[in-house]
Parts: structure tokens; sequence; C-alpha cells
């Protein structure tokens, strides 16, 4: 999704009374923008989907923060982002995940999404003694005829990234927080040079 700030030509005529440019502002707001939509609308609505390790220090790798990450507005650019990771997240990592016989070894396994349920790529044996969800890795070979490495071993089954999650809460009412977010942050720094430099 993409946010544009309304009134940067006037802020910038503002600034320039107090010999102030308006470009560092406009980059910590857009910074400052981006940090707590990360927050606001990303993480905190995907909290209950995963166990609480994920939202900690204990599992660096699986850290939900560390799989949305903030590109920031620098120097060079008026640019702020919030990038998703698309790795799948192991269905261990969820807090609810479950599934749905199919025969006495195969069973689908499904994760509690936001609003709903997700399929995840894998199978639980219902008929184990752990029934723990697993996938298995087989070769492929792509169009130009390169072989991938075989592996056949079971592994840990794997949902949804945290990508997945990122497009379902990028609604309109998404959009309207943010950009009302960046207009009054924009205007709290305007505010904030201007009375530091015009005293």
């Amino acid at each position: 999704m993409s946010i544009r700030l309304v009134g940067r030509e006037m802020a910038q005529a503002r600034l320039a009374a107090v010999g102030r440019n308006v470009e560092p502002v406009l980059r910590g707001a857009l910074n400052t923008t981006a940090t707590r939509t990360r927050s606001e609308r990303y993480i905190k609505p995907m909290r209950g989907l995963f166990k609480s390790s994920l939202l900690g220090s204990t599992l660096a790798t699986a850290d939900i923060r560390g799989r949305i990450a903030v590109k920031r507005a620098g120097r060079n650019s008026l640019n702020s982002r919030v990038i998703p990771s698309s790795s799948s997240i192991r269905v261990d990592d969820y807090r609810t995940w479950f599934f749905e016989w199919i025969d006495q070894t195969r069973a689908r396994i499904w994760v509690k999404g936001l609003g709903g349920r997700k399929i995840a790529a894998g199978f639980v044996n219902p008929s184990s003694r752990g029934q723990r969800p697993l996938s298995t890795r087989n070769s492929k070979t792509s169009a130009r005829g390169k072989t991938y490495r075989k592996n056949t071993a079971l592994t840990a089954a794997l949902g949804p990234s945290a990508a997945y999650w990122f497009k379902q809460l990028s609604s309109a009412g998404t959009i309207r927080w943010t950009n009302i977010f960046l207009q009054q942050e924009f205007e709290r720094r305007i505010r904030r040079e201007i009375a530091k430099y015009s005293r």
C-alpha cells in the first residue's frame, strides 16, 4: 500500500522562515510512522497467532518483529517502508493448529489465523503417538534443467508467512490510520522545529 503526505510545500515555507529545511522533518515523520504502523497495525494484531517465544528474544529466528522489517528513509531517500518476510513460519510456532483426517496415516493441517483458518503445507499422521505436523521435501527440476537436492526426510510442517497475514491486515482502515498518523506526526515535528529555532 502507498501513503501520500499532503502539505509538504507549505511546510517548507513555514520552516524556511526560521532557516530550516523540510527534509529532515519529513524523514523523521516517515520513519516514526513506519515504526508505529508496524507495531500498531501489524505486530499487535498478529500477536495472538504465535506462541509467546515468537514475540521475545528467546527464539530470534522466528521473532515476528524480525519478520516485519522497517526500511527507513535516509539522507538519500525520502521513502520509508514496512516489509514483511515471505518465508514460511513453522506450524509448531503457531499458537493454535489442528488437523483434519483424510485417512489412517494422513491428515490435513490447519492453523488459526485472522478471522478464520488457513491450510498449512504438510500433514499429520493421526495414528502416530506424537501427531506432529510434518512435511517432506522432494527434488525439483527447474526450467533450465537444474535439479535441486532431494531430501525425503521428514521435517517440520510450514504454515503461512508473515507476508500472508500482512496482506490480510493491509486494509483501507490501515491506510487511513497510517495517513492520519503521518500527517499528525509531520505537523508535530514542524511545530517543534519552529518553536526551537524561532527564539
